[in-house]
């Protein structure tokens, strides 16, 4: 004999709850009764006036029905005679979603998903979208980074002799067909720096030039940014940002608090680093093939560490949230360089 089960009913005209009974009444009907006012009522509903919501979590079974009208039913299970579709569907996912050898599989499997997107998806497509970006693109993303640079530099007092020898070196032992433009600014904010933008230029600060003890020590800087311009590192790290910082937003709903954008910067500069190591690698390497000595580079790196008063001795949190490698790293790399390659 087919029962009837205790419900919640909503008319679909206020929003007061009633306690209702629903009831069978054929294959296809059910009959929801109610008492409004001290009045009994009754509303048939056919099964195609019926939407079942489902059991996800902890909810009930909620079935939507007609004029914004709906039924919440107070037990998980829906009873079998009510007419509606994909009931067996919707109770195997209730079982599933409690069965505890699924839960710690998906756990595993988002977690594992997250790593993943985090460690090759975002920095792949990354990749690909920066050089895909038509020249016009790359011009005027590095027309506006070099506009707010001029904000934090100041107006070069190189003499002009100066910087074309400068230039006249690095066309001959840097560029390859490649050249990139070469501009001059004082330091300013920036002290002694150099930056490789994405509308193909390489800024000098003065700073820089007067912190070189030898034109192959310059040579080894620029040889790094033109190593940056070619993989297009700045597109990438900014892309890269930009995908980590949707990604963190998406999980936790907003990026405003330490929690949120902490690990953004970490893994951020994490990248940034993997760069940094590559435009070294690229800069030894050209060096090597122009028989400049590679000391050169390492000799410059000590001495812009000192100039910076950098802490070698830093927490290692603080070492992660640093763009660049150590210094110390960085030393390291350009000595085994020279050690692989003399023993070669």
């Amino acid at each position: 004999m087919k029962q009837s089960v205790s419900v919640i009913y909503y008319d679909g005209v206020i929003s007061k709850p009633y306690e209702a009974s629903m009831q069978y009444v054929d294959d296809e009907h059910i009959v929801v009764r109610y008492q409004d006012n001290g009045v009994w009522k009754s509303q048939r509903y056919h099964a195609d006036q019926m939407t079942l919501l489902g059991t996800i979590g902890q909810r009930n079974p909620i079935i939507e029905l007609e004029n914004d009208a709906r039924i919440e039913l107070q037990q998980q299970v829906l009873p079998e005679w009510v007419p509606v579709e994909h009931k067996s569907f919707h109770h195997k996912v209730w079982k599933l979603e409690r069965t505890p050898s699924l839960i710690i599989f998906s756990v595993i499997f988002v977690l594992a998903l997250g790593f993943a997107v985090i460690k090759w998806g975002v920095p792949s497509a990354s990749k690909m979208i920066a050089f895909q970006l038509p020249e016009n693109t790359l011009n005027r993303i590095g027309g506006q980074a070099e506009e707010y640079l001029e904000k934090y530099t100041e107006v070069t007092q190189l003499p002009q002799i100066r910087q074309d020898q400068i230039r006249a070196q690095y066309l001959k032992l840097v560029a390859e067909n490649k050249p990139a433009t070469l501009k001059f600014r004082g330091g300013g904010e920036l002290g002694a720096n150099a930056l490789a933008l994405p509308n193909n230029t390489i800024i000098l600060t003065d700073e820089l030039v007067h912190l070189a003890k030898n034109d192959d020590e310059l040579i080894g800087v620029l040889a790094h940014e033109q190593g940056h311009l070619l993989y297009r590192h700045s597109l990438q790290q900014a892309l890269s940002s930009l995908g980590f910082s949707v990604l963190y937003i998406a999980i936790t709903g907003d990026s405003s608090d330490l929690m949120t954008t902490l690990p953004i910067a970490l893994v951020s500069a994490g990248y940034s680093r993997k760069f940094e190591r590559q435009s070294d690698l690229y800069a030894l390497e050209l060096m090597h093939r122009k028989q400049l000595a590679t000391s050169n580079f390492a000799n410059f790196l000590q001495r812009m560490s000192e100039k910076a008063e950098e802490d070698e001795d830093q927490a290692v949190w603080l070492k992660g949230l640093s763009s660049h490698p150590a210094t110390k790293e960085r030393i390291k790399m350009v000595r085994d360089f020279q050690l692989e390659h003399s023993s070669k």
